[in-house]
């Protein structure tokens, strides 16, 4: 307690010092970079390949526990290649835009024993939606209008098709699986809609890990990382760091766990998830 009490004595000296140097107008582009570096170290507006976003590690941290996962927002295959590398799953992998899925198909050919691919959307009804995009094989193709605002968009997304779309829950091959251990869903914003679709899914199977990215796009939507731990109540919630081989455990309830750049989250089911604390 004496330890606890004396720390927090220091911290607050540090931070009053600190403040009375930065806080203020002339020093707030010093205080920019700081924060921006520290989102980068927190797991935060990593992108590119996975060895930058942590995925890699956190792939290979977890691939004895996984047996057949779920690919949704594949696009060409990057991930779904990186799960055919590092484990020995079967996966389903999705992907609504045709071009990316003629990608999907050559590498199916090397795998045809553990890879099934799918031609469609997934979200949380039956139905056809426009999916805007740039080029056709496009990793910002969203089902989202009016992404203007967002810097990395802006005015790409300007061709549009009509795809159809399906709830996970209707996939009878799925249903038929004995469990699924990790769904994985990068779907530039309609990562919610996916898991309102696959509500029976999740009842049934409670995967082990349910990987999302988190983005700008939920910050337009209006949804946190708290309503998506909603829909998943059987899991604690672990943001992917980009450096060692370890996840960190967050509060989905507090403010800094809902920062609005890219991330990517994970869902482990309460039963394991001590073994990532």
């Amino acid at each position: 307690m004496f330890l606890k009490k004396f720390i927090v004595k220091i911290y607050k000296l540090i931070s009053n010092f600190y403040i009375f140097i930065f806080g203020r107008k002339s020093m707030q582009f010093y205080n920019d970079i700081i924060l921006s570096l520290s989102l980068n170290a927190k797991g935060y507006k990593n992108y590119g390949d996975f060895n930058k976003t942590g995925e890699k590690a956190f792939i290979k941290l977890i691939n004895k526990e996984i047996k057949f996962s779920i690919d949704v927002g594949a696009n060409i295959g990057n991930y779904t290649k990186l799960l055919l590398r590092e484990t020995d799953s079967t996966i389903f992998s999705f992907e609504p835009l045709p071009k990316a899925f003629e990608k999907l198909k050559t590498i199916k050919e090397k795998f045809s024993d553990r890879l099934k691919i799918f031609n469609i959307g997934l979200g949380d009804k039956n139905t056809n939606l426009e999916i805007n995009y740039g080029d056709e094989t496009s990793e910002k193709a969203s089902f989202l209008k009016n992404l203007e605002g967002l810097s990395f968009v802006r005015d790409y997304n300007k061709h549009s098709m009509l795809i159809e779309v399906k709830k996970l829950d209707d996939y009878e091959e799925i249903l038929s699986v004995k469990n699924i251990d990790l769904i994985k869903i990068d779907t530039e914003g309609y990562e919610y809609e996916v898991l309102l679709g696959a509500q029976k899914i999740l009842s049934k199977y409670k995967p082990k890990f349910i990987q999302i990215e988190f983005n700008w796009h939920q910050m337009i939507k209006k949804q946190t990382l708290y309503s998506f731990s909603k829909l998943i109540p059987f899991s604690d919630v672990f943001q992917i760091l980009p450096n060692g081989n370890k996840l960190i455990e967050v509060d989905p309830m507090r403010p800094e766990s809902n920062i609005y750049h890219l991330s990517n989250f994970v869902f482990i089911r309460k039963d394991i998830s001590k073994r990532f604390k």
